[in-house]
């Protein structure tokens, strides 16, 4: 029985550390979330499968479904402010709310295809990407949409506009597309890598990335003119990307992978989540974000995705700790006299005393824990580290 337990409790070191960085919303559905997005810290929405449509006005603390009429598969939503804003889908859905999604208006897309992408720069101007190379722009806010010629003819998976003249659209295998003048005429640009893509971001008209499948990631700082790989760890295909600014970004994808980089360039480092599909990732600053994807996995993060662990781990001093699962004792071995010690249960809650004070031998009475995963944290002179217990 305890093995069991055991075994149950180790299985849960990803929500445990998901808990301190991305921390698990409930979706109240078991749907496939493919896009999210927020126009603040506590507005926002999400769409998927089985037409779902999902409002937060609290940060995502609670979801609720809104009903949109549809009965399509829903890829994309856009907002421009807290009443206005779009979702398409499959079939060539386009729909639009002006009252923050109480109530929501199909438009005449004027094509069956699947749409997979929507993006407006306002309330008036937009784009909207699909199957078949099809790309689609509004200037009267979807009243009316023009199609537009581009240079593919697979499926184009997401676009960005940085300006009304500037945009990208990619898509698959090896297509990056654009266009510098709203549309009116769309260039391929060399790429130089035979993937798929699956989302685009710039911050401007020079600097920007696309990422696809088997973990590549591109990125330009000059528009596009050529493009340069840059080393993701990772061969999950990657589904989404977000830059906050020239310097601060996130890629979710497969296996629950989402990388973050501070310096824009080839250094991306991994944050850990449940290891579920992520189909979409979204910031309103640097420390505010989100993350969607299969079996309603909502995630939210108020600190960039950065874990307490994460930030303890490269600093000195390091410790171990024996055994690993304990039931009464374990032994703290480090190279440093303790100064504290501080428990945390799976929550971040402190348990017990706010500083424990280990026994001769550095021997930590735990008996009194009841069973479960736990963050030890000790402080040294040489700075702060931290281990993870699991308590039988």
């Amino acid at each position: 029985m305890k093995r069991v337990l055991v075994l149950s409790i180790i299985s849960l070191v990803s929500q445990l550390v998901v808990g301190q960085g991305w921390q698990i919303q409930s979706s109240g559905t078991f749907a496939l979330l493919r896009s999210g997005h927020f126009i603040d810290d506590n507005t926002g929405w999400a769409v998927g499968d089985d037409s779902t449509i999902l409002k937060t006005t609290n940060g995502g603390t609670t979801w609720q479904s809104q009903n949109n009429g549809a009965t399509n598969q829903l890829n994309s939503v856009y907002f421009v402010n807290a009443q206005t804003g779009w979702f398409v889908g499959e079939n060539g859905i386009i729909s639009k709310t002006t009252n923050g999604g109480t109530s929501w208006q199909n438009q005449e897309s004027g094509t069956t295809k699947n749409l997979r992408s929507v993006y407006f720069l306002d309330s008036e101007t937009g784009w909207v990407v699909g199957e078949w190379g099809t790309i689609l722009k509004s200037t009267n806010g979807g009243i009316n949409w023009q199609s537009q010629n581009g240079t593919a003819t697979n499926s184009l998976s997401s676009v960005h506009f940085v300006d009304a003249l500037n945009g990208w659209a990619v898509g698959g295998p090896s297509h990056i597309q654009k266009t510098i003048n709203g549309g009116i005429s769309w260039q391929a640009q060399t790429v130089g890598n035979p993937t798929v893509f699956y989302s685009v971001h710039f911050v401007n008209a020079q600097i920007g990335w696309a990422v696809g499948f088997g973990g590549v990631i591109m990125f330009t700082t000059n528009g596009g003119n050529t493009w340069q790989g840059q080393s993701s760890g990772t061969t999950a295909a990657l589904r989404s990307i977000y830059f906050v600014d020239s310097q601060i970004g996130w890629v979710v994808g497969d296996l629950g992978v989402i990388l973050y980089t501070s310096t824009g360039c080839n250094s991306w480092q991994s944050q850990i989540a449940p290891n579920d599909m992520l189909l979409s990732v979204h910031f309103v600053d640097a420390q505010t974000g989100w993350a969607v994807g299969v079996g309603g996995t909502i995630l939210h993060t108020s600190t960039g995705g950065v874990t307490p662990i994460h930030k303890t781990l490269v600093s000195s001093p390091t410790f171990s700790l024996y055994p690993n699962p304990a039931e009464e004792y374990v032994t703290l071995q480090t190279h440093s006299p303790i100064q504290s010690i501080r428990i945390t249960d799976a929550l971040g809650r402190y348990v017990g005393a706010q500083n424990f004070v280990p026994l001769p031998g550095n021997r930590l009475n735990i008996s009194s824990l009841t069973p479960g995963l736990y963050t030890i944290k000790i402080q040294t002179a040489e700075g702060t580290a931290v281990q993870r217990v699991v308590k039988k």
